[in-house]
């Protein structure tokens, strides 16, 4: 009878355990409409694990895509609203696009699910308006405020991170783009409005 030695056991061991690092998604499964999420069971107040979620309140509304929350822990957080862009400060449409924002979200109680953190070490998340005694990272009623923001034409569905949420969520935010570019809502009212990420390249291009 063979009989595997203790550095071949040791070898299939580390051979199976480099299939499973291999063939296992770091994020887990996607449900909802959310993208790649964490286990729950991690999720900490301000944590920035993706998937991982907290109660907070609005202090600050940056732009239309940029806030600063405080968690139930008294800890600041910067977010940057994931999937969408909205026009700069100093582009047409962007002093209505933070006053729209502000208005939504302005000392209100909001759920942050985040996705990820940004160079800028942000954490780039979802806002959610949450339901009263919802403990969970998704419950039926809630607003995904960064679809609302493409909905109202204050933002543009920012494709570039498409892959990054859930297949739901694209279908979701492409078609409200499209719906507020079709009723002219928002920025979509201006003749030819200039994609965030153009302007800024622009600018960037005149240094």
């Amino acid at each position: 009878m063979n009989i595997l030695k203790p550095n071949m056991i040791f070898k299939v061991l580390a051979l199976v355990l480099a299939l499973l690092g291999y063939y296992v998604s770091p994020y887990g499964p996607t449900i909802g409409i959310g993208g790649p999420i964490a286990q729950e069971s991690q999720n900490k107040p301000g944590s920035a694990t993706s998937g991982s979620f907290y109660r907070a309140t609005v202090t600050r509304v940056a732009d239309g895509d940029t806030i600063t929350v405080r968690n139930r822990d008294g800890a600041t957080h910067k977010i940057r609203m994931h999937a969408v862009d909205a026009p700069e400060l100093n582009q047409a449409g962007g002093e209505q696009s933070k006053r729209w924002l502000t208005e939504q979200l302005m000392n209100k109680d909001v759920k942050i699910v985040v996705n990820n953190i940004d160079r800028y070490k942000r954490q780039v998340a979802k806002v959610v308006l949450p339901v009263e005694n919802c403990e969970q990272r998704w419950c039926d009623g809630e607003t995904d405020v960064n679809l609302k923001a493409i909905e109202a034409g204050h933002a543009w569905w920012y494709k570039e991170y498409a892959r990054s949420q859930s297949s739901e969520d694209r279908l979701l935010y492409e078609a409200a783009e499209d719906k507020a570019r079709t009723a002219r809502k928002g920025l979509w009212q201006q003749t030819a409005p200039l994609a965030p990420w153009q302007w800024r390249t622009e600018q960037r291009n005149q240094r």
